[in-house]
């Protein structure tokens, strides 16, 4: 498991993840005039605006602390590498890997999104495309691919691990960081106390089924808009992936860094959250 990232927030027993939106979590492959055609409701665009003012220049709290150092930790990247972010959404990330001095690329299918990312200022020019994750076989060949909290929104996996390992270079690596998908599945997952033993518990509803979940952006308001969340177990995953060529050779549990305000269920609350990981980083590469 990686290191924890430790900090002082107070804990929040019902993740958004499990009822709504994520707003470390995005992205999606909108239905299109042209091209394939994917389900409607998976794009982000009608909500490209309440994300940004969410996750802004930097990212959220728990992006900065654990999802970035994490899978900067896992795609090393290192300058003169030519970088693919898929997912890049307002270009969090792909500006902390252009820190490193590689050449970057970042890709997402919300066109108000790509505008946003080019609008923040950047260490290194950083060039933004507003594509689907798998019309990509155009932008190689590339040392390093990134999809950062976006691969629970992709209904196309295996045509994006397809492209991915289209333009990776022999020894390039991909790195996905997402939702765990054996705790955090949307609707089947939920936190829960048990008094007489004082535990904080995490149920599991359904793991092993393939799932398409409506995602409500703003539960309670009328005409809300919505996306999708699909969600697949750790092998099917994978597979897309080893299906591609691809072999695995990263894999990290990250838990939250947060730790609960003194109360009497606090040392339950952080037991809990240093057991049960938020996300799941792999990394992949294509053999040599």
């Amino acid at each position: 498991m990686h290191k924890p990232y430790r900090g002082k927030r107070p804990f929040r027993p019902k993740d958004k993840a499990e009822g709504g939106p994520s707003p470390v979590r995005r992205t999606a492959a909108p239905a299109r005039e042209s091209g394939p055609k994917w389900p409607q409701g998976t794009s982000w665009e009608k909500s490209a605006d309440w994300y940004d003012k969410i996750i802004g220049e930097r990212g959220s709290d728990l992006y900065q602390a654990v999802v970035i150092p994490a899978a900067l930790d896992l795609l090393r990247p290192i300058k003169g590498e030519r970088i693919l972010d898929l997912g890049c959404g307002q270009g969090v990330f792909s500006r902390a890997i252009a820190e490193s001095g590689a050449s970057v690329r970042g890709v997402d299918a919300s066109r108000t999104l790509i505008t946003t990312a080019r609008k923040y200022p950047s260490k290194t020019p950083i060039r933004y495309l507003d594509r689907d994750a798998a019309e990509i076989r155009d932008l190689g060949p590339v040392d390093g691919i990134s999809a950062i909290l976006c691969i629970q929104n992709m209904e196309h996996l295996a045509k994006v691990c397809q492209s991915a390992a289209h333009i990776l270079r022999p020894g390039g690596r991909m790195v996905w960081v997402l939702n765990h998908p054996s705790f955090r599945i949307p609707r089947q997952s939920s936190w829960g106390f048990e008094e007489e033993r004082k535990i904080q518990y995490r149920r599991i509803d359904a793991y092993a089924s393939q799932m398409s979940v409506p995602i409500v952006m703003h539960p309670g308001k009328k005409d809300s808009e919505s996306t999708v969340s699909f969600h697949r177990s750790i092998s099917d995953l994978c597979r897309p992936a080893f299906e591609s060529g691809l072999i695995l050779s990263g894999f990290e549990e990250l838990i939250s860094h947060k730790e609960s305000e003194p109360g009497p269920r606090a040392r339950a609350e952080n037991k809990a959250r240093a057991e049960f990981p938020l996300f799941l980083a792999l990394r992949f590469e294509k053999r040599l």
